[in-house]
């Protein structure tokens, strides 16, 4: 494709932030190549590897979903193309990627290995900050402008929306069904709940309690205003 009609068909370069943005347009010569675990990334070499994985399976996935379905054997040379060495240099061209790399030898950055080394750690960097969907979103309309992007299998954050599973079938009862179970379990009751104060229940107490040899002193005590007095009685009793 000629570079004038693809700049046309270019779609939107997804955007990265932070510290993720800044590795990625510092050229790997001036980052250390140890491992940082403080960093989502590590490194840019790894964010490289991933990327060039996620490209690759992307690339292959949307002429996979082409219609009429193309032979494994076409899929292998189609990919081929689609990620040569003149397609990763266009693209990084036509966005202006390079401009934005710092490097103390920009002319090291017109070298195959590492143009893609770049483009791949851009396409790990929108990988590790907005997921798979959103680099298909971006790498489908690289490889097939007039295509809309397949949906990844198994995303269902794309505003698609989610199956619904159907109904359970009716259940029959010959009885009417039990009624369902409630929400939260009911309090326990009591083991003896105590009764209302009564005559009968002061007589059986009294008893008892001569049958035991108990004295029991009864000291009413009021409380509260004359007009509206208030009444408490306390049982004392002595072994």
């Amino acid at each position: 494709m000629a570079m004038n009609n693809l700049k046309h068909s270019l779609p939107p370069l997804p955007s990265i932030q932070g510290e993720l943005m800044l590795d990625v347009y510092t050229h790997r010569s001036m980052l250390s190549k140890d491992v940082d675990e403080n960093t989502v990334h590590g490194n840019t070499e790894r964010l490289a590897e991933l990327g060039s994985s996620v490209l690759s399976m992307l690339v292959v996935y949307t002429l996979y979903s082409e219609k009429p379905m193309l032979p494994a054997h076409d899929l292998k040379i189609r990919q081929a193309d689609m990620l040569s060495d003149k397609n990763i240099g266009d693209w990084l061209s036509l966005y202006g990627l390079k401009a934005k790399i710092r490097c103390t030898d920009r002319s090291v950055l017109d070298r195959p290995e590492e143009a893609r080394f770049l483009f791949d750690s851009y396409v790990g960097a929108v990988y590790t900050q907005k997921g798979l969907q959103e680099v298909m979103n971006w790498i489908g309309r690289l490889v097939n402008p007039s295509l809309e992007p397949p949906v990844v299998p198994g995303d269902t954050s794309n505003n698609q929306p989610a199956a619904t599973p159907p109904p359970p079938p009716p259940t029959y009862y010959s009885q009417p069904p039990p009624p369902p179970p409630p929400s939260t379990a009911p309090p326990p009751m009591p083991s003896m709940p105590p009764p209302a104060p009564s005559q009968g229940v002061l007589a059986i107490f009294n008893q008892t309690c001569m049958q035991r040899g108990l004295t029991v002193e009864w000291k009413p005590e009021m409380t509260g205003p004359p007009h509206n007095p208030r009444w408490e009685v306390k049982c004392i009793g002595e072994l």
